[in-house]
């Protein structure tokens, strides 16, 4: 567990798990709305060698790519507006999970639970005050 204080400190604490992924990997992101679902993908995509300019939340879109080092590629997925994983072959979703060269963060996952792996990492950010947030990491 840890906690952050400010917008920043998510994007750091962020980068600094970048370090550590490999791909494939899976990062289910929970929080309520303003949690820093999307401020935490824009610091991973930075720390994974991506243009964090180029990271904003897909609630519309559904799902965005970001290209980041070595020809590699974050995918980012909200899975809001998802009425349940039967939605999840519009986007792809067999062929993203058969993908070596992406990391995959998916907001709201927890709409789509059924369909993640097992080997997925969730982090759960939660509101403590107005900028502080604490970010739980499980696997």
């Amino acid at each position: 567990m840890t906690t952050t204080n400010s917008e920043q400190e998510t994007i750091d604490f962020a980068k600094q798990f970048a370090l550590s992924t490999q791909t494939p990997t899976i990062i289910l992101l929970e929080g309520e709305l303003g949690a820093g679902k999307t401020c935490f993908v824009r610091g991973l995509c930075e720390g994974l060698g991506g243009d964090p300019r180029q990271v904003s939340s897909p609630t519309f879109a559904i799902i965005q790519e970001y290209t980041i080092e070595k020809g590699k590629r974050l995918i980012h997925i909200d899975a809001y507006r998802l009425s349940g994983e039967e939605e999840l072959e519009s986007i792809g979703w067999e062929e993203l999970l058969q993908d070596n060269d992406a990391i995959i963060a998916i907001e709201w996952a927890s709409r789509i639970k059924n369909a993640t792996p097992t080997t997925a990492i969730t982090i759960d950010i939660a509101h403590l005050d107005i900028s502080s947030r604490e970010l739980t990491i499980s696997h």
